[in-house]
């Protein structure tokens, strides 16, 4: 009997927020894949571009 190892990768996204609520706002998302958790990394980071927002958001993937 051989033992499976699962690795996971989590996102993590930091988010600072202004105006009357001014500090960091932190999600994470877990993801069975270092691809699949690139791909939502990337996928943020396009939105917050096209919404002029790249300097406000920080996310980020690691090794669970």
């Amino acid at each position: 009997m051989t033992m499976e190892v699962i690795v996971s990768y989590v996102l993590i996204v930091v988010g600072w927020l202004g105006g009357a609520v001014n500090g960091a706002a932190i999600s994470t998302q877990e993801f069975t894949s270092a691809e699949r958790c690139e791909a939502g990394r990337l996928a943020l980071a396009q939105d917050a571009k096209a919404r002029g927002l790249e300097d406000a958001l920080r996310p980020i993937c690691l090794r669970k």
